[in-house]
C-alpha cells in the first residue's frame, strides 16, 4: 500500500510538473513575441488639464518588422491642457512616485499637443502617483489607477489574444515568416463613462496585421479585424 501511494504521488508530481512547464514555455513564447505590453493605466482630471500615466515594456527601438527585439521598461506621463495653451512648449512637473519626489520636464507632442515624458520605470497598480504642475497647481493631484478595477489583467489579455489569433500567428511564424504582437489599453479618455478594452494586435514582417479587442471587465472578445 505504501509503495502504491509513493508511486501515485510521483505520477501526480510528474503531471503537475509537465503542466507547469507547458504553462511557463507558453507564457515565455508569448512574452518573446510581444513588442509592447501595457501593464496599467492611471488618470485624473482637473479644471485645467487631463493627466494620465501608463507603464509597461516595449521594444527599445520600435520597428514594425515582424520581429520582437529586446524590451525596456517605460512609464509615460501625458498631460492635455484645457483651453488655449498652444503657446506653451513644455511643462515643469513635480511628481511623487510612492512618496519620492522627482522633477520632470514634459515636452510638447507636436502631433496631438499633449505634454509627455517617459520616466523609464514600471509601477504596480497599488503605486501612489501624484503630480503638481508648475503655474497650474497649488497642491499635488493624486492619480487614480483605473486598471486596478479590471477583471482581465494584461497576462489574461495576452493569453486571450494569442488564443483568438493563434492560427494567424501560427501561419506567420514559419517558412521564413515572422510576426510580433502589441497589447495596449484603449478607451475614450474624454468620456467619464467610457468602457475599457485590451487591444491585441499582431503585425507580420510583410506588414499584414490582425486585431482582437477584449473587454477588460468580462473578457469577451468584442471584435476581430
Amino acid at each position: 500500500m505504501k509503495k502504491y501511494l509513493i508511486f501515485t504521488s510521483m505520477i501526480i508530481i510528474c503531471i503537475v510538473g509537465i503542466v507547469c512547464i507547458n504553462i511557463y514555455f507558453g507564457r515565455s513564447q508569448i512574452y518573446n513575441m510581444t513588442s509592447q505590453i501595457q501593464y496599467n493605466y492611471f488618470m485624473q482630471s482637473t479644471e485645467r488639464y487631463f493627466v494620465e500615466f501608463y507603464s509597461g515594456e516595449r521594444e527599445n527601438v520600435f520597428e514594425y518588422n515582424g520581429i520582437s527585439t529586446q524590451k525596456v521598461q517605460y512609464g509615460i506621463f501625458s498631460v492635455k491642457l484645457y483651453g488655449d495653451n498652444n503657446y506653451a512648449k513644455s511643462l515643469n512637473a513635480f511628481i511623487k512616485l510612492n512618496g519620492k519626489e522627482y522633477i520632470y520636464i514634459l515636452e510638447k507632442n507636436p502631433f496631438n499637443s499633449t505634454f509627455m515624458c517617459d520616466v523609464g520605470s514600471v509601477f504596480e497598480e497599488d503605486a501612489s502617483i501624484e503630480i503638481l504642475i508648475e503655474n497650474l497647481d497649488d497642491t499635488y493631484v493624486k492619480l487614480d489607477c483605473i486598471s486596478n478595477s479590471f477583471n482581465i489583467n494584461y497576462y489574461k489579455a495576452l493569453e486571450k489574444g494569442f488564443n483568438v489569433l493563434k492560427q494567424f500567428i501560427k501561419d506567420n511564424s514559419k517558412n521564413n515568416k515572422s510576426c510580433e504582437c502589441y497589447l495596449t489599453i484603449v478607451y475614450n479618455k474624454y468620456d467619464n463613462n467610457t468602457n475599457y478594452f485590451w487591444a491585441f494586435m499582431v503585425k507580420t514582417n510583410n506588414l499584414q496585421s490582425k486585431n482582437a479587442v477584449i473587454d477588460a471587465f468580462n473578457g469577451e472578445v468584442v471584435f476581430v479585424s
